[in-house]
């Protein structure tokens, strides 16, 4: 399956989340909600908090973040998330594999924060 033709719509989706979707994302990460996927092997993109209120985004491999990028606080996370989009979080740079694979979406942020 080409990873690419299934994002022709998270292409289109460059409209930034903004500070509120930011910010619901920020309350249930700390609040100790996970956002990955937890499978074997490569698990795509996720987020989390830690108990010193530090934000972690990076790739996910057997359901643990592996050398993430930290935010040293929730103001550095939300200000970075809030001017992010769809079409910046969905890898469309990196090697064939991992254009589209299991990314941030709007949609999977929308449902995070439900």
């Amino acid at each position: 399956m080409n990873n690419v033709q299934n994002l022709h719509t998270e292409e289109e989706d460059a409209v930034p989340f903004g500070t509120l979707i930011a910010n619901d994302v920020a309350d249930q990460l700390q609040n100790g909600h996970f956002l990955g996927y937890r499978h074997r092997d490569y698990c795509g993109m996720g987020m989390q908090s830690d108990e010193n209120q530090r934000f972690f985004y990076g790739e996910i491999y057997d359901g643990d973040l592996n050398n993430p990028k930290i935010f040293e606080n929730r103001d550095l996370f939300v200000s970075w998330l809030s001017m992010q989009s769809t079409a910046s979080l969905a890898r469309l740079d990196d090697e064939e594999f991992y254009k589209g694979n299991q990314v941030i979406t709007r949609k999977r942020l929308l449902e995070f924060i439900q």
